[in-house]
């Protein structure tokens, strides 16, 4: 699935649920409680990263999430 236009409905819904629950148990593995509004970013992140794969520009975004995070919480 290394591009979004392969990914199905059905595939981009599996995904989602599935980062959907990774960003959940991060938060909680850190102690943290985001925000819905935090927690559907980074999930949308992880969900872009999966569907698209690694660049340097979502590398970059990442780090600002946690610095983000770790400035919030």
């Amino acid at each position: 699935m290394a591009n979004s236009t392969n990914a199905t409905d059905k595939d981009k819904q599996i995904i989602r649920q599935s980062q959907l629950k990774l960003a959940l148990d991060y938060f909680n593995t850190c102690g943290k409680c985001p925000s819905i509004s935090n927690l559907i970013k980074t999930t949308t992140m992880l969900e872009d990263f999966v569907i698209n794969g690694y660049s340097k520009e979502m590398i970059s975004k990442f780090e600002k999430l946690d610095t983000y995070i770790s400035e919030q919480y």
